[in-house]
């Protein structure tokens, strides 16, 4: 298995956090801009929280997805 650094963990942890604050709080603040124009509460609220949500699971597969690519899990390092 490759070894990761503590600097190396810090950056995946903050890479994991961006990934999923970025999309959900963007999509709720979206959601409570039309609701805004709209008059309709809270219904693009929830929407854009279930597209952060849907985008933000996304990401998080894609990073695992790379670091599977990387030899994160089993040892054996792959190039693509």
């Amino acid at each position: 298995m490759s070894q990761l650094t503590p600097l190396g963990l810090v950056k995946i942890l903050g890479q994991v956090t961006a990934i999923m604050v970025f999309p959900m709080v963007g999509g709720a603040v979206a959601g409570l801009v039309v609701d805004g124009m709209m008059g309709t509460s809270p219904l693009f609220v929830l929407l854009g929280l279930a597209a952060g949500t849907l985008l933000s699971s996304v990401g998080i597969w894609l990073l695992i997805r790379a670091g599977v690519r990387k030899g994160y899990t089993d040892g054996v390092k792959r190039h693509d």
